[in-house]
């Protein structure tokens, strides 16, 4: 095996073993599975069988030829370290218990792997539950081994502090462990320590500090889930003792972190859920413990994964997920999980499946918009009426009696998206200016079915003038007809709506245009999706073809940077476009070994995610090129929302994480300014500017900025800054 092979077989089995603890939590945070690996050798059998049970699956997975993505993210490995943990915690050292330990990974393993398949079919998680059978197995055959004998925990405790600190850590831990706290805090922290089989508060405080490193909402959930349910065993006067001495309490913690931070987005919802929750996993609890104190079996982690799988099902069946949303990308973090929906609701809320485009080129005035007050009123509220206006706001040249005089007479109709011609009406004249054909209200008109349920309607169209013909299937932007003035129609313009069927006088529906400029002034808004108002000049976001080319970045595509610093360092940063898996296309910095994931669609280029070295050329480059959009207005802004765990550093997000569930008190603004372009024909020069507004109520606001250079369809050059120095970066794309 070449020291490559070897280099990478290590890396898979560290990460895997590491994120075998992690996992414990429904986490993948190196400082939590740290902590849980120091709290787990308090006993060092314990913690050494533990180890030994994740080293084997994780082994046993790699010769067998499993994904080695679910080994290194510690999917396999997590319950065998329960198990080994157990096996640790229960049974006195021995040869023989190492040997039945190997066999009992092994189980583990298997099961893992069959009941992980069977969940996989109702979308459930398999959880612990191949622990839990493992064990049950174990504590059924045990009494038929005889050299398996009990062990006497506490006893090895002490000897094991002794050998490897003296009397001094034995006095140490014996202070720590007998500190008398309030029974409630007591018996929390030796919950936490009983998930890994350690008793004793030591262990729940390593576990807590764990918890408060990785996640605020985590621990937030950890104590409301174990109060609401200890209290719910007081209030009903149960026998405590289930909790206090057995201190599978931590059933409420591990389902409340599941539940209201994990497979549920975090907000006030998932809490009052965990609230509500906790108090029925006590009633599983102590049902558990009859069913299976019968059986001479203990309740484990049973409440947990039954309450879980039973909260998931129920909402998985709900018609309508407003209130309790489930995550959809799992970040394993209820902080990012619920930075990443905020700032994707704030990107994409807007967003529609099917965009629906202008009808024409072009700059246009609305005339009157939706809820207008001529005749779109109450079904027919949700349409436009569009025309050409010229500087002093008329829509015709002198003298204006004539169809031919008016700006938008003759001009073409476009197709809004594609889809199918359904409908044409067509044979009726244009009127004269300030008439209205009455009878045939709707003039000449062409319905396109779009989608189930989407047809759009373009009406007053110029008689004989269609290209195309019912059945026909047309494209977006493809010329249909001539704009006209048939129907109720005093003066040429076009009337277009959506509607959910293809009948003619169809009621109008609500759905926004998609792409499309408005101008202001002198300056021009991008809107990807929106209502546009009566009074707005708008017109279809033209493509910019040296601005489409620099950012087309396809597989394969090399960016060599000549990065030179304010400072006086220079570097040479390479960079190189691929696509995962999954077909999502990466920027991928052999120096950092960083990645920023990004889109490109007809209009735009946009980055997505971000994952590496936040001090990075290419770190700096997702934040400024955040969203490109593939047309040039002058001193256009193209605004955007960035993603807060990827801007602001953890000691910033520290206090708005205990109340994000609640409230997000952090913004990162994303702007895009359209500087100058050298011609609108024959572009060869385009300037670009960013600027980065950081938000919080708990430090002082930020402002970054950068300038990105286009030319002749390459992107050129970069300034900005990388952790506060300025930088200058020339681009070769190969």
């Amino acid at each position: 095996m070449n020291k490559a092979k070897l280099s990478y077989y290590f890396n898979l089995h560290t990460q895997g073993l590491v994120n075998s603890y992690s996992q414990l939590f429904l986490a993948d945070s190196y400082w939590l599975a740290s902590l849980v690996i120091l709290a787990s050798f308090i006993n060092v059998y314990v913690g050494l069988f533990g180890l030994l049970s994740v080293v084997l699956t994780n082994f046993f997975a790699n010769i067998l030829n499993y994904n080695h993505h679910y080994i290194q993210k510690g999917y396999y490995g997590f319950n065998s370290l329960l198990v080994g943990l157990f096996i640790g915690y229960t049974y006195a050292p021995s040869w023989q218990l190492l040997i039945f330990s190997a066999f009992t990974s092994f189980l583990c393993f298997v099961l893992t792997i069959v009941i992980a398949g069977l969940q996989a079919n109702k979308k459930l998680p398999f959880l612990s539950l191949p622990f839990l059978f493992t064990v049950w197995l174990i504590i059924l055959a045990t009494p038929h081994f005889t050299s398996l004998i009990d062990s006497d925990s506490s006893i090895f405790i002490y000897n094991d502090l002794m050998k490897l600190g003296g009397s001094d850590m034995v006095n140490a831990y014996h202070f720590y462990n007998n500190i008398e706290l309030p029974q409630i805090i007591d018996v929390y922290l030796k919950s936490l320590g009983a998930i890994i089989f350690q008793y004793n508060i030591v262990a729940g405080v390593l576990i807590v500090i764990g918890l408060l490193i990785f996640s605020r909402i985590a621990f937030m959930l950890s104590v409301v889930g174990f109060l609401s349910g200890y209290y719910f065993f007081i209030l009903l006067q149960g026998n405590i003792g289930l909790i206090s001495y057995t201190y599978i309490g931590f059933n409420f913690i591990l389902a409340a972190i599941a539940i209201g931070g994990y497979f549920l987005l975090s907000n006030l919802y998932s809490f009052l859920l965990v609230i509500v929750a906790a108090p029925i996993i006590s009633m599983i609890i102590a049902a558990s413990a009859t069913i299976l104190g019968s059986f001479g079996l203990p309740v484990l982690s049973l409440p947990f994964n039954l309450m879980v799988i039973m909260v998931l099902y129920f909402l998985y069946n709900r018609v309508k997920a407003d209130k309790l949303k489930l995550t959809q990308v799992q970040l394993f973090s209820p902080e990012k999980n619920l930075y990443r929906y905020l700032n994707e609701k704030a990107r994409y809320n807007d967003e529609v499946y099917l965009k629906i485009g202008l009808p024409f080129y072009g700059e246009w005035y609305i005339s009157q918009g939706q809820n207008g007050n001529i005749t779109h009123k109450n079904e027919y509220q949700y349409a436009w009426d569009f025309v050409i206006k010229d500087d002093e706001l008329k829509t015709f040249r002198l003298p204006g009696t004539n169809l031919e005089d008016y700006y938008c007479y003759s001009l073409p109709v476009l197709a809004p998206a594609d889809g199918y011609v359904v409908d044409i009406i067509d044979g009726i004249d244009d009127n004269l200016i300030g008439d209205v054909n009455l009878q045939q209200n709707w003039g000449n008109t062409i319905i396109i079915k779009h989608a189930e349920f989407l047809y759009s309607k373009i009406s007053h169209i110029k008689k004989e003038s269609f290209k195309v013909a019912i059945n026909d299937y047309v494209y977006k932007g493809q010329v249909l007809a001539s704009n006209g003035s048939s129907g109720r129609s005093p003066e040429p313009h076009v009337h277009f709506q959506l509607q959910s069927t293809a009948v003619l006088a169809a009621t109008t529906i609500k759905y926004p245009l998609s792409n499309y400029i408005i101008k202001e002034g002198n300056k021009y808004v991008y809107y990807s999706n929106g209502i546009p108002k009566e009074n707005d000049i708008v017109a279809n976001a033209t493509i910019n073809s040296l601005l489409k080319s620099a950012f087309y970045l396809i597989p394969g595509k090399k960016l060599n940077w000549d990065l030179k610093l304010e400072n006086g360092k220079s570097e040479l940063v390479k960079w190189e476009v691929f696509t995962d898996i999954n077909n999502y296309s990466y920027l991928y910095c052999y120096n950092t070994k960083s990645t920023a994931w990004f889109c490109i669609d007809s209009h735009q280029f946009y980055f997505t995610s971000f994952e590496g070295n936040k001090n990075s050329l290419l770190y700096s480059f997702y934040i400024n090129a955040h969203k490109i959009l593939f047309s040039y207005y002058q001193d256009m802004v193209i605004s955007d929302s960035l993603p807060i765990y990827d801007v602001f550093k953890p000691m910033n997000r520290l206090a708005n994480d205990f109340i994000l569930p609640f409230k997000n008190l952090l913004k990162a603004e994303y702007r895009l300014t359209y500087f100058s372009i050298d011609d609108y024909m024959y572009t060869r020069n385009i300037v670009l500017q960013s600027n980065i507004n950081l938000k919080s109520t708990f430090m002082v606001n930020k402002h970054l900025t950068g300038t990105i250079t286009l030319v002749d369809a390459k992107i050129q050059q970069f300034e900005s800054t990388i952790n506060g120095v300025k930088f200058k970066a020339i681009c070769e794309v190969l």
